[in-house]
This record gives C-alpha cells, sequence and structure tokens, in this order.
C-alpha cells in the first residue's frame, strides 16, 4: 500500500510539467494513447478522458492542493463491433483535495487496470469504478483511500449494457480504506462468475461499513470483508437470484469493539458464508440468514479471543436440504441459535466454551462443516 502510494506520489511530480491532454480513439484505431491531466490549485477543476481505443492505452489524471474536482476515465466499447478496449492503463491520483470525487468504467475486453488513490482529501470524497463488459475478463480496479473520512468507494462488476446476458469474468477489484472514519465500502458483481472482490478498513476510527452484494446468477466469486477498526463497524453481504458455489468471508479483528455481521442467501445454493470477528473484539452479534430454497450451503461462525457479549444466530429455512452450520464463540456472555426449518440432511454443531483443537473449534471434517484453525 504505502509502496503504492510513493509510486504514484512519484508519477504525480514527474507529470506535474505536463499539458493537459484527454485522448480519444476511434474504433479500430492503433492504440497506444499516452494522455496526461494534471490539474493544481483548482476549484472546481473537471479533467475527463475517454479511449475507447484498441489497445495499450494509457491515461493518468493528478489533482492537487484543489477543492471540488472530479475525474472521470473512461474504456468504452461505443457499442461497434470494433471498437474495443484492451489492456489499457488508468490512474487518477488525488491529493489534499476537498471534496473530490474519481469515476472509471471499463467497457473493454480485458487485461484493463484501473487504479485511483486519494490521499488527505476531505470532505465526501468519493471513487467510482465499474467493469461493464462486453466480454470483460481479467480487468483490474484498484481504490485506495488514506487520511479520507466520511468518504466512500463503491465497485461494480456488472451485466454487459449490449445484451441480457453476464460476460464479466476473472475480474478482480480490491478497496482499501486507511485511518478513516465515517467511511463506506460497497461491493457488487451482478452477473459474472469467478470475480474477487476485496475490502480492507485498517487502522480507522468510527462509523465505517463494508457492503458485499452478488445477484443475478453469478457464480464462483469470491468476497473477503476485513474491518482493523474500532466502533460501530458493520458488515453486510447478500447473494441473491440463483447466485451459486460463491463464497464470503468477513473479519472484524485487530481491536474491534462493537462488530456486528450480517449475511442474507436466497434462493441460491452451495455458497459458504464465514464470519469471525476475534481478537479485541467486544460487543459482538454475527446474523446469517439462508432463505428460498438455498442447499448445500455452509455458514460458519466463530468470535473468540477477548469475546465479551456474544449472540450468534444461523437461520436456514426450507425446502432446503444438506446446509450446515457452524457456530463457535469462547466464552462470555454467549447465546447461540440455530435454526433449520423444512429439509433433509442439515448439520448445526455449536461449541461456546470451545476447546477440542480451540480457536474456532466446530469440526466434522468427514462430512464437512470444519473451523478450528
Amino acid at each position: 500500500m504505502k509502496k503504492f502510494m510513493l509510486a504514484t506520489t512519484a508519477l504525480g511530480a514527474v507529470i506535474a510539467l505536463a499539458a493537459a491532454a484527454p485522448a480519444f480513439a476511434g474504433g479500430g484505431g492503433s492504440g497506444d494513447d499516452s494522455a496526461t491531466i494534471t490539474q493544481v490549485g483548482e476549484t472546481g477543476g473537471l479533467a475527463t478522458q475517454h479511449q475507447p481505443g484498441d489497445e495499450g492505452n494509457t491515461a493518468v489524471i493528478t489533482q492537487e492542493f484543489g477543492s471540488g474536482d472530479v475525474a472521470t476515465q473512461e474504456q468504452w466499447r461505443n457499442n461497434n463491433g470494433v471498437d474495443f478496449a484492451v489492456l489499457g492503463v488508468q490512474t487518477i491520483f488525488q491529493e489534499l483535495n476537498s471534496g473530490a470525487l474519481a469515476h472509471q468504467e471499463d467497457n473493454g475486453d480485458g487485461g484493463d487496470n484501473q487504479s485511483i488513490l486519494q490521499f488527505d482529501t476531505v470532505g465526501s470524497t468519493n471513487a467510482t469504478q465499474t467493469i461493464n463488459a462486453p466480454f470483460g475478463s481479467a480487468n483490474t480496479q484498484i481504490a485506495n483511500q488514506e487520511f479520507d473520512d466520511a468518504s466512500s468507494v463503491n465497485q461494480t462488476i456488472g451485466l454487459n449494457p449490449f445484451s441480457s446476458s453476464a460476460a464479466d469474468t476473472a475480474n478482480f477489484q480490491e478497496a482499501n480504506q486507511l485511518f478513516q472514519t465515517d467511511s463506506s465500502i460497497s461491493q457488487v458483481i451482478d452477473g459474472g462468475n469467478d470475480n474477487v472482490e476485496l475490502a480492507l478498513q485498517s487502522n480507522s476510527g468510527n462509523s465505517n461499513s463494508i457492503s458485499a452484494t452478488i445477484t443475478n446468477a453469478s457464480n464462483f466469486n469470491f468476497v473477503n470483508q476485513t474491518q482493523l477498526g474500532t466502533n460501530n463497524l458493520f458488515q453486510t453481504a447478500l447473494i441473491t437470484s440463483g447466485s451459486n458455489s460463491n463464497s464470503i468471508t468477513q473479519l472484524q479483528n485487530g481491536g474491534s469493539s462493537s462488530e456486528l455481521q450480517t449475511a442474507s442467501i436466497v434462493g441460491s445454493s452451495n455458497n459458504l458464508v464465514d464470519q469471525l470477528q476475534d481478537t479485541g473484539s467486544s460487543v459482538n452479534t454475527q446474523v446469517v440468514s439462508i432463505t428460498g430454497g438455498s442447499n448445500v450451503g455452509r455458514a460458519l461462525q466463530y468470535q473468540g479471543v477477548n469475546v465479551f457479549g456474544g449472540s450468534q444466530t444461523i437461520i436456514q429455512t426450507g425446502p432446503a436440504f444438506n446446509n450446515q452450520a457452524g457456530q463457535g464463540q469462547g466464552n462470555d456472555f454467549n447465546t447461540a441459535l440455530a435454526q433449520q426449518l423444512g429439509g433433509s440432511g442439515n448439520v448445526a454443531l455449536q461449541n461456546q466454551g470451545l476447546l477440542p483443537g480451540q480457536t474456532g473449534f466446530m469440526t466434522l471434517s468427514g462430512s464437512t462443516v470444519v473451523r478450528t484453525p
């Protein structure tokens, strides 16, 4: 993270003397466009770059020491059979900027890289990234915010805007918020397979939230949510509409504190929800709700180390078959509730004080459930 920040800062210094040169590459063009915009000390500055292009395009926007600046970058197929954007690189760097907004959209075919770094900005900073491609695969989006209170990151892997079928595969999104308060990360996978979304809030203050949504027949996706902060932290995850074989991991660690984690699965099967909390922990509470004929799913909850308030709930309602629930804890006020209604072959394990192999105990292994390590 620090390496990325220093590298990007150095890049900003190098291009500080360059003239603004937005890029536009037409359908079937030669590609290899290079576009650079630098704005320093602007009020209400606007920088826009559009590269439908061919391949190998590079776009950089740097906005420093300004107020209310907006940066927009787009790699767009333009609904034209020869207008592909592949192997492009887009970078937005905003530093010491009040109310900065950054938006990136990728409708290209693959191998594109987008990154947003917002550092020491204040006043509702926002980073929005969208992968919305006709045949999009192996695209990467990274958003990093540091010292930006009341800020948000919104990332979406979405449907092909030119047809009704999903085609986004093997894309990667990562959102990091460090040393922030009152901030949020929202990630959505809508009609895509084999995608990865990572969200981290670290060394943070109060009232931060992370939400993940997998919908519209999205399969084999991986979502990881991590908060290493203090009070009023929230993590939510939702899987709906026949989205199968997905994995969601929710972790609140480090100092933790007031804690709350919720996950809901509706009409989707063979999904894994893994909730931990651990280390400093505190007032706890973890909730998993699995409904609408969701089968062969697994929900694991732990809490542990300095636990405290406890309370865990897993509800699996039918008709639902071969679902598994595992609840750990590790003492203090406990209370564990597992409800499995209207199905067959369901398994529920509860430990509470823990023991055998400790850490998150639970087990079974042969027919799964597990946890321990």
